[in-house]
């Protein structure tokens, strides 16, 4: 089963999303942390990022909008999320191509 989610990969996995949808590079920093710590505050996005404030913010709301981070409750930490429409992508042994 293992195998099939190929976790060891999934950072340069989600890297190629983040260039092939042309989001900013920023946003690759945003879903490894929560990749590699599970969860973050909101509060943190421009740290991670590595942007001033209303960038960061730009690029967190731009992240969060794709479904890729989301949290419980509105003002609550953020993890990674996998939508329905990025699952070939992100886990190609998934569903292979019959």
């Amino acid at each position: 089963m293992s195998s099939l989610f190929d976790f060891n990969q999934l950072a340069r996995r989600l890297q190629r999303f983040v260039q092939r949808y042309d989001l900013k590079p920023e946003a690759f920093r945003l879903l490894e942390e929560a990749l590699l710590r599970g969860e973050f505050d909101r509060g943190e996005a421009s740290r991670i990022a590595g942007l001033p404030e209303r960038r960061a913010r730009r690029v967190f709301t731009e992240v969060l909008e794709l479904g890729l981070l989301a949290s419980d409750t509105p003002k609550g930490p953020v993890s990674l999320r996998f939508p329905v429409d990025t699952l070939d992508e992100l886990f190609p042994k998934l569903f292979p191509e019959t």
